[in-house]
């Protein structure tokens, strides 16, 4: 598909420059400080050539990551996806769609995505907002979704940016546990974290292609970029308690995904794995999440 009228919104804050896409599943096209690509920048020209979209940052729901064979089990019923990446279902469906904008001003912007049942095979309808502020150094991305549908819906979210990797990255965080095997082979069983990037710190990123995902996430993690003096601090509000860290074959960049479940989380939850809580929504109900990435001089 050609975009000939892309619509490209840009938010701006003293030295913050934020390009969003609505039309392109929400996303993130890029995100700059001080002349700096936080993100691997998005062009138009990888839009149109129908390449894969490996930049910017867009939303995760009503799940994160894979479900096995695009296949669960919920309040009794068998169901049966029809998505994206088959065998498997991935990312959820927001990154997919149109978003519409609802609120806009120079510094923020508010986009709404209506799923309706049964698209995708998700047979339920919902509605899921997503804010995005630019204030004092600092970006916030608020998501609330909300269950429009008649019955309990099950539910995942969180981002998934796409981070420059034109530097040797300092990476810091905490987690208790770490998931054995990369997402794409479903691990069902956890480890003391192997990694260590803990908030005093830090350790070097890997340069090889991997995938790592981390269990009890504890709501902040430092990235630093030390030759181009740039760190950033993301702050995840509690409902954000996994992380999925990962890196390419080539490492153009890479991906450090806040979520509030891991991968196959559904199946996960089911089968009474790794006590991983079964996340659904009431009729009516809504759930927020917040992530904020406050931009810092690198001393």
């Amino acid at each position: 598909m050609t975009y000939k009228n892309l619509q490209v919104i840009t938010l701006k804050d003293k030295s913050i420059e934020l390009n969003i896409l609505p039309q392109i599943g929400g996303r993130i096209s890029s995100f700059i400080f001080d002349d700096f690509h936080i993100l691997r920048p998005l062009s138009l020209d990888s839009i149109n050539s129908g390449n894969s979209l490996k930049g910017g940052c867009f939303p995760l729901v009503p799940f994160s990551n894979r479900i096995k064979n695009a296949k669960f089990n919920f309040n009794g019923s068998k169901l049966q996806l029809n998505q994206n990446d088959f065998p498997h279902a991935i990312h959820g469906h927001g990154y997919l769609k149109k978003w519409t904008v609802s609120e806009q001003t120079k510094s923020s912007l508010t986009i709404i995505y209506h799923h309706q049942e049964n698209d995708f095979g998700w047979p339920w309808s919902y509605e899921i907002t997503q804010s995005i502020y630019l204030k004092n150094s600092s970006c916030i991305i608020k998501l609330i979704l909300k269950n429009t549908s008649n019955s309990n819906m099950p539910f995942g979210f969180g981002i998934h940016p796409f981070f420059n990797f034109n530097d040797q990255i300092i990476l810091k965080f905490g987690a208790s546990r770490e998931w054995v095997g990369p997402p794409e082979n479903f691990p069902i069983k956890t480890k003391p974290v192997e990694n260590r990037f803990d908030m005093i710190d830090g350790s070097l990123l890997w340069k090889r292609a991997k995938t790592a995902s981390y269990k009890d996430f504890e709501g902040e993690a430092a990235i630093t970029w030390p030759f181009h003096k740039k760190k950033i601090l993301i702050r995840a509000d509690n409902i954000f308690n996994h992380l999925i860290v990962h890196v390419p074959n080539g490492a153009e960049y890479f991906c450090l995904e806040p979520v509030s479940h891991p991968t196959d989380g559904f199946n996960l939850s089911d089968q009474k794995i790794e006590n991983i809580d079964n996340n659904f929504l009431l009729p009516n109900g809504s759930i927020t999440g917040s992530i904020e990435i406050d931009l810092c001089k690198y001393v």
